[in-house]
């Protein structure tokens, strides 16, 4: 009679049939695969990401705290909307949040990267007397976790874009070498957002950056590999319903993203930003004709471009002059009165070609009138002098 097989030889019986088992299985997956490579080749995505790797330019977009400043807080949504609006078309970006602790509606200024742009708008905000004026600092971004950055000597590619919160909404923000001429953000599909900055060809590397954990307002930012450069050239991928607001802030670029109804005012924002440049044309330069010709061409170009601004603005400003007529608010009148008197200064400094020289003046005196009318201590009539200055200004550009 046969002994049975001792247990440990059984034991090293079964554990060389499954290694035989496994080894097996691998060889056929590495057959199917290489096949597979052979016939197709490799994916998009793997070699997009094997490239990132190589190249040492993969990473996660940096955040930090946003710094806004509290322009005023109200007891209804109505007014507040009112008062930002009023801040809005004066050129100051705004949003509106409500405080549970009090159940008022709180106007902000922002937000902002940086401390110092905060406080060149809490002096302003200062400088029009309006009574609460104080840092709110927001840091919902900062210290997320992030994807482990690659390295290339021994600094981290951040790429010049950082991630800020703020109360309803988030900013992607470009830093600029300098500040750019003219930005540009256009919504080339549902989901996509083509960013320009500066004058330059969309070309060379790309290098597509991780969102940080927690950011659900965009899944993905793709941006041009070279820093440093004075144009640069992004595209955004967001989710579907998601709003967006594009400002410029001397060097820095903001791309503010929110879901639907956002704190802001989303018709108000333009998706083009051009920022005033002084003329380019040099007066005292006579070597030639072409020379004085360029330079006067200079200093139309520069009136005609001051001139759009004031009128565009002027525009945005003039139903809420109306809306003041009917409910007179302090702070929204001292606001109205500022915006209109920065305004009319802007257009001021600018020399009119002969042939414009009357309906400058005309201009000038309407957006004067409107802003006297404002002053929350105008003593006169102010329902006639606003729309004696409206008419004024619609005259002048007739």
């Amino acid at each position: 009679m046969r002994s049975a097989r001792p247990p440990d030889d059984l034991q090293t019986l079964l554990f060389r049939w499954r290694r035989r088992f496994w080894l097996a299985t691998a060889i056929v997956v590495f057959l199917v695969g290489d096949a597979a490579l052979w016939m197709f080749g490799p994916p998009t995505g793997a070699i997009s990401i094997l490239q990132s790797i190589v190249a040492g330019e993969t990473s996660t977009i940096a955040t930090a705290a946003s710094f806004s400043v509290s322009a005023g807080s109200f007891p209804t949504q109505l007014r507040a909307a009112a008062f930002a609006s009023a801040l809005n078309s004066s050129g100051l970006p705004t949003l509106v949040r409500s405080r549970p602790e009090d159940r008022r509606f709180q106007v902000l200024v922002g937000p902002y990267v940086s401390t110092d742009e905060a406080e060149h708008a809490q002096r302003a905000l200062a400088a029009w007397g309006l009574g609460e004026v104080r840092l709110v600092v927001d840091d919902t971004m900062r210290g997320r976790p992030q994807h482990a950055a690659m390295f290339v000597g021994g600094e981290t590619a951040s790429d010049g874009v950082v991630i800020v919160a703020a109360p309803g909404m988030s900013s992607v923000v470009f830093e600029m070498p300098s500040a750019p001429r003219e930005v540009e953000a256009r919504r080339t599909s549902a989901t996509t957002i083509d960013i320009s900055i500066g004058q330059g060809t969309d070309a060379g590397e790309k290098n597509v950056l991780h969102m940080p954990e927690g950011m659900l307002l965009a899944s993905e930012l793709t941006v041009d590999a070279a820093r440093g450069q004075e144009a640069r050239h992004a595209r955004l991928v967001v989710p579907e319903d998601v709003q967006s607001r594009l400002r410029l802030e001397g060097r820095r670029v903001y791309v503010d993203l929110a879901w639907p109804k956002p704190p802001w005012e989303v018709g108000g924002r333009a998706s083009r930003v051009t920022p005033s440049a002084p003329a380019t044309g040099k007066p005292g330069d006579a070597q030639s004709k072409d020379a004085k010709q360029q330079s006067e061409d200079a200093k139309q170009g520069d009136y005609r471009d001051r001139l759009r601004t004031a009128v565009e603005r002027f525009e945005q400003v003039q139903p809420f002059l109306i809306s003041a007529l009917e409910s007179p608010d302090t702070e929204v009148l001292a606001v109205l009165a500022r915006t209109l008197g920065a305004v009319g200064d802007s257009l001021a400094v600018a020399m009119p070609p002969s042939d414009l020289a009357a309906n400058h003046q005309l201009l000038l005196s309407s957006i004067a009138e409107a802003s006297r009318a404002m002053v929350p201590t105008f003593a006169g009539d102010r329902r006639a002098a606003v729309h004696q200055a409206i008419a004024t200004f619609e005259a002048a550009q007739k």
